[in-house]
């Protein structure tokens, strides 16, 4: 028998050299593998967070054009999607999603005054402005009643984003340059005034310097406009929205969507996160 046959040297440099590279082999693999376990259990354990808090809607009309479905004509019927957080605070300027107790479909609009806000509507010549004073900036006299005064700007308008969107003034929203009228031939202004001023309390009222009346926005209730001012039915027609009618915040925009602008969209958002998370 050949006793020298590597098989039977134990140190033989072949036989280490093969065994390093069996050894190697199984490292690689097994970490390889544990590697993708975690990155399916990391994605697993995410998917199930975002499904828990968002909901997905497709965005139909016109009512918030051109921040949402601006692409929509007479012969192009293309529309845009959201995921709404249904665990996002509530703040001005967010888009949000509304089950109103008095409509059937659940709508998508603007958030333009919270409770505590004070807002009123006015007209010059064609144009109708809306006018917020901030809660923040709301000066109350010893009785708890809205005092002082303010410098109104009647000039103030929305300024468009990149996206076709709106950014606002912290105390002046203007309102766009045709008058909407409501079902019977009301105006928003007429609207507003019956529905809003008409109903509330005199403490909840304040008269400007200008004679502008504003009205306090209820705790717990929000003030909601479609961009697309004159055709919108939102607060003008349906009165404050409670909290509790509140779907969520729109947090990601689809624009056009299908399965791979969805997965885009999603992934740029929370690239995003990631991208401020670090840079703080």
């Amino acid at each position: 028998m050949n006793y020298q046959n590597e098989e039977y040297i134990q140190y033989s440099k072949k036989k280490k050299n093969k065994e390093t590279r069996s050894i190697a082999w199984y490292l690689t693999t097994h970490i390889t593998l544990y590697i993708v376990l975690i990155f399916f259990l990391i994605f697993f354990a995410w998917y199930t967070y975002f499904s828990v808090t968002h909901r997905y809607y497709i965005v139909t009309g016109t009512s918030m054009q051109p921040t949402l479905n601006s692409s929509i004509v007479l012969e192009d019927e293309s529309e845009d999607a959201v995921y709404v957080n249904i665990y996002g605070n509530i703040d001005f300027g967010d888009i949000v999603v509304i089950n109103a107790s008095n409509n059937s479909d659940d709508i998508i609009k603007r958030v333009l005054a919270t409770g505590g806000d004070y807002v009123t509507i006015a007209r010059s010549g064609n144009s109708y402005y809306i006018y917020r004073i901030a809660k923040e900036n709301v000066v109350l006299d010893e009785n708890g009643i809205m005092t002082g005064s303010l410098i109104e700007d009647v000039n103030a308008r929305l300024q468009e984003n990149e996206r076709g969107g709106f950014s606002y003034n912290i105390d002046y929203i203007s309102w766009g340059t045709e008058p909407g009228i409501l079902q019977g031939g009301i105006t928003y202004e007429a609207q507003f005034y019956n529905q809003f001023i008409a109903d509330a309390d005199e403490e909840d009222l304040f008269t400007s310097s200008n004679g502008l009346i504003y009205v306090k926005v209820p705790d717990n209730y929000v003030f909601c406009l479609g961009d697309n001012r004159a055709n919108s039915r939102d607060s003008r027609y349906y009165g404050y929205f409670s909290l509790d009618e509140i779907v969520g915040d729109v947090e990601i925009i689809v624009y056009d969507y299908s399965f791979g602008n969805r997965v885009l969209q999603v992934i740029s958002f929370y690239y995003r996160q990631v991208e401020e998370f670090f840079a703080r």
